[in-house]
């Protein structure tokens, strides 16, 4: 019985499979364009090579390269074991950058998102034939034990590496051809910088957003818009939501603009991008930025008015993701110069020179979540000890409320519980300590974490799963998460309006 030959739905699924970057229809495209045949000949290869060793727009000392490389092609037993990390070598050069390591065939970390399904398939072979299950394509695959001199070996190890050669001859006579134009091992001139979505693995409602060259290399990831002087905080966006899509137009917008520094497009004019203004009277009728970060001078600090401490200007972030950003995915790219082009008409700089002090960013947020407890039978404490808010100089925000009569109880049986909550881990409820007892004592009670994972959840959706919680008897690892799949900032943001 003859194979069934796999139709082009079909393997556009496989190579979407092993290419989850793509869109499918992408998947699709490259099939039908004849560029994704995972086996590609040591001719066609050959050929590769002769093409861009006599191409006009490829920069001499790479042509060079490619004549060595024919030479090379000449012998019968060519593409030997070396061969296969001189092109790994060929291929961090033209990316600019240090080979990862001289014993692991790989692919740039920065041609991620450039179209290589052959390479990524004969890193796949190899990652077979070494019995390597998890792996990425950018941190390559070492030879097994049993291969390290495989000089004479015709195995699978030996036939992934023969394809790992001719995919990248292909691929500089192909998708990397306009890296050749400068010289060899030079970083490629970036020029204008441009921006675009990259799927999270494992999560295809939500993308990350990463610069790249106007060649295609991805060159870093952008944070989370914050105050000036702040570490960078990374994460995702749920762009299968609108209000995702919007918190990307927000990155974008402010990255773009040169992000919260003080001389930046993007900085709010009235504490130039810290979040901080300076009361210069006890009335606080007059202030200027507050450009300390160590803390001191703490009692004469208050958050800026104007942009109620995220350190940016407002940006019409909703306009800008409802006309660029209706269906973001891998594909999507726009360039810094267009960006600033569309600010330019739809928001140009004005000056302020009006500054006033605010209450905290997630005061409007917390008020919310007391309400939803109130309006939900719970009891708040009275007066300074029922609510408050935290400002960490890290750029942390915090909160906490007292539920005196709340049926939650400790090992102890004390009634009473605490609601706390940082922007950076999210919601717990502890028992209420005595305020008599040691801290030490106060930080090992039992704790609970609420809504794990949603460092801003819904109010209702936090009242609701604390109102199914009877008892705190364990101490739950209260702690950031291992990937943000959103911006707390904005997140708050949204209760302002």
């Amino acid at each position: 019985m003859t194979k069934k030959r796999k139709t082009e739905k079909q393997r556009a699924r496989d190579l979407h499979a092993r290419m989850p970057s793509l869109r499918f229809g992408e998947a699709l495209a490259l099939v039908r364009s004849g560029s994704t045949s995972t086996t590609p000949s040591i001719e066609d290869a050959r050929r590769a090579l002769q093409h861009v060793a006599a191409s006009a727009d490829v920069h001499p000392t790479w042509r060079e390269r490619m004549r060595h490389h024919l030479v090379m092609a000449a012998d019968p037993d060519w593409p030997a074991p070396q061969t296969a990390l001189d092109f790994c070598a060929d291929l961090c050069a033209a990316a600019g950058q240090p080979p990862l390591n001289e014993a692991r065939l790989h692919l740039p970390f920065t041609m991620t998102d450039v179209p290589l399904p052959q390479l990524v398939h004969s890193i796949t072979a190899m990652a077979r034939a070494a019995g390597v299950r998890r792996y990425q394509t950018w941190s390559g695959i070492q030879p097994p034990a049993s291969e390290q001199a495989p000089r004479e070996s015709r195995g699978p190890w030996h036939q992934a590496t023969q394809q790992y050669v001719f995919a990248a001859a292909l691929a500089f006579a192909g998708p990397l051809h306009d890296l050749l134009q400068h010289p060899y091992g030079e970083v490629p001139p970036t020029g204008d910088v441009v921006y675009g979505l990259s799927r999270v693995a494992g999560r295809r409602s939500q993308c990350r957003i990463w610069t790249y060259t106007p060649l295609g290399l991805r060159v870093q990831p952008v944070a989370f818009p914050r105050p000036w002087g702040i570490e960078p905080v990374y994460g995702s966006y749920a762009v299968a939501t609108s209000a995702g899509r919007a918190q990307v137009a927000r990155a974008l917008l402010a990255d773009a603009l040169g992000g919260s520094a003080p001389t930046a497009q993007a900085s709010c004019p009235g504490c130039q991008g810290t979040g901080w203004l300076e009361a210069l009277d006890d009335e606080h009728g007059a202030h200027r930025p507050h450009y300390r970060q160590d803390g001191r001078s703490r009692q004469l600090a208050c958050l800026c008015g104007n942009c109620r401490g995220t350190g940016l200007r407002p940006l019409p972030a909703e306009e800008f993701a409802r006309q660029f950003l209706t269906r973001p995915g891998p594909s999507w790219r726009m360039r810094r110069s267009d960006i600033l082009h569309w600010m330019a008409d739809h928001a140009p700089l004005v000056e302020s020179t009006y500054w006033s002090c605010a209450p905290g960013l997630q005061i409007p947020y917390i008020d919310a979540v007391a309400s939803c407890l109130e309006q939900a039978g719970f009891v708040i404490a009275e007066g300074e000890d029922g609510c408050g808010v935290d400002f960490d100089w890290r750029g942390d925000l915090g909160a906490w409320i007292t539920l005196p009569a709340h049926g939650v109880a400790g090992p102890d049986g004390r009634p009473g519980s605490v609601l706390g909550w940082s922007s950076d881990r999210g919601w717990y409820v502890r028992p209420e300590s005595d305020r008599s007892a040691p801290a030490n004592q106060v930080w090992t009670s039992p704790l609970r974490v609420l809504c794990r994972g949603t460092l801003v959840p819904r109010p209702v959706d936090l009242v609701a799963e604390l109102a199914h919680l009877d008892q705190v008897d364990r101490r739950d690892r209260w702690e950031p998460p291992m990937d943000l799949t959103a911006d707390s900032y904005a997140e708050l943001l949204a209760y302002h309006f």
